[in-house]
Parts: C-alpha cells; sequence; structure tokens
C-alpha cells in the first residue's frame, strides 16, 4: 500500500514538471518524436531534423510566440531549436532549419504544356497551412511576404557549409532561380531570393568565427 502510494505521488510531481514546462520547451519535446521509429532511424539527421521543425513550427505554441516578438527573433528561435536539435552540429541545423520553413507545399512544374504538383511535404493540408502561417512574413520589412526567404537563408548557409566555394554557392542558388522561370508555372528569377541566399552564406560564414552568432544579425536591406 505504501509503495503504491509513493508511486502515485511520483507520478504527480512528474506529470506537473511536465505541465509546468514553458510551452515553446513542451514543443519542443515533442517534435522529438514527430518522425515515428523506425522511419527515425533511417533518415538523414538533417532530414529527420527538418520533419521535426516542421512539428515545432506547426504547434500552437511556436504560432503564439512568433505573434509576439520580431520577425527577427522567430526568425532566430528557428535556427536555435535546429540547432539544438542537431546537438550543435550546424550542418545539421541548417539542413533541418531550411527543411522546416519550405513554405510551398507542392511545386507546380510546367513541362511542354503538362503541368505536375509535384508535394514537397507529405503534412496533412490544415497543418500546413498552419505551419506556414506561422513562419515570419516579413523578415526583410517590405510589402512583399517574406516566408520564403527563410528556406533560401538556411538552404544557402547549408550549401556554403557543404560545399565550402563561394561561387559554387552562388551558381547553385542561380540555378535553382532558372529553374523556376523555366520549369515552374508562374516562376521567374527572383532577385529577392538570390539576396536572401547571400545572406545565408554570409551567416555561414559568420557561425564559423561566432558559435554563438544570431541569424538576424546576417540580414541586409532586401531590394
Amino acid at each position: 500500500m505504501r509503495n503504491a502510494i509513493v508511486l502515485a505521488i511520483l507520478a504527480m510531481v512528474i506529470s506537473r514538471g511536465v505541465l509546468a514546462q514553458p510551452p515553446l520547451d513542451r514543443a519542443s519535446a515533442q517534435a522529438r518524436y514527430a518522425v515515428p521509429f523506425p522511419l527515425s532511424l533511417v533518415l538523414p539527421t538533417g532530414v529527420r531534423i527538418g520533419y521535426e521543425m516542421r512539428s515545432y513550427i506547426a504547434s500552437h505554441a511556436f504560432g503564439a510566440f512568433d505573434s509576439s516578438v520580431s520577425p527577427e527573433a522567430s526568425f532566430d528561435e528557428i535556427y536555435y531549436e535546429a540547432l539544438e536539435l542537431a546537438h550543435g552540429d550546424r550542418s545539421n541545423a541548417f539542413l533541418g532549419a531550411s527543411i522546416g520553413s519550405f513554405e510551398h507545399e507542392w511545386i507546380p512544374l510546367d513541362i511542354l504544356g503538362i503541368r505536375i504538383n509535384i508535394p514537397l511535404t507529405s503534412e496533412p493540408h490544415a497543418r500546413f497551412v498552419r505551419r506556414w502561417s506561422h513562419l515570419p512574413a516579413h523578415l526583410y520589412h517590405t510589402r512583399e511576404l517574406d516566408r520564403d526567404k527563410l528556406q533560401h537563408f538556411f538552404a544557402s548557409a547549408w550549401l556554403k557549409r557543404t560545399l565550402g566555394m563561394d561561387w559554387l554557392v552562388e551558381l547553385a542558388g542561380q540555378a535553382v532561380e532558372v529553374g523556376e522561370n523555366w520549369f515552374v508555372g508562374g516562376g521567374f528569377i527572383d532577385p529577392r531570393d538570390l539576396h536572401a541566399n547571400n545572406d545565408g552564406r554570409r551567416f555561414e560564414m559568420q557561425s564559423e568565427r561566432n558559435e554563438n552568432a544570431r541569424p538576424a544579425s546576417s540580414l541586409t536591406p532586401n531590394p
């Protein structure tokens, strides 16, 4: 009987401790279970973190955070969470943050007049829309929506860390824009995307010198 009482008290303490966690901490803990076993074992680490980041960004806790702080603070928090999930590995954090912040549900390819929608997420539509709405909308403080600039920034940082050579990273970014212009319905070469790419590349170099660097500190005025 005494053991049962002790176990009941322990369970109550543990549950109260979990409930007492700040909302973002709870969202972070839940994100770690976003990828089911055994898929979590076979996915590349950066990709797995990307799916965990999607869960984190889609959480109501992150949505409340995003709506209460500046776009820069929300942007930084996405990177910090990815870095924590990656246990400090910046390459995996950059890739995870990029995948987590994808703001396209699909890509409408247009090849010789034939349109094919290529899905970029397996999320239910409602969760995609919720995650999309939680991404900073005006990161560069322009009238245009900037939700797609996060994926460009973090993907460019990942490429810089992976490939190293600036010219190769720039070429990859330009190739994506040319591909969008040629093959994506309504696509065009967007100089603002290229600008975000350059900012991401700059942040990777800054983070090499200072591991505590904030992504927002590398943002420059975007035309």
